[in-house]
């Protein structure tokens, strides 16, 4: 459950943050499981440039830390911003 939530609120708050502040044209969310990791991406075309963390990133970076997530955030310049939550999952053994 904390892990659906942190993805809810992390995909809600990289959405709201394109919408307000990107000038997208264009935006992609990617949630997929990969071996031991889900990866939430969301990326856009919009103008980039990200250099500091406001409210909301440092509430997603937050957010991630509570399932041991890593938050990355690519922002060139005039070339979008791709964010990228990676979460490790939690494989329990069916041997008992």
């Amino acid at each position: 459950p904390n892990t659906e939530l942190v993805c809810y609120r992390v995909a809600q708050e990289a959405l709201t943050n394109v919408a307000r502040h990107a000038g997208a044209e264009k935006v992609r969310l990617d949630l997929h499981v990969t071996g031991e990791h889900l990866t939430l991406c969301v990326a856009d075309d919009g103008k980039g440039g990200v250099v500091a963390d406001g409210a909301g990133i440092k509430g997603m970076r937050e957010r991630a830390l509570l399932v041991d997530a890593t938050l990355s955030i690519a922002s060139p310049p005039g070339e979008g911003t791709e964010l990228r939550l990676v979460v490790p999952l939690r494989v329990e053994s069916s041997a008992r």
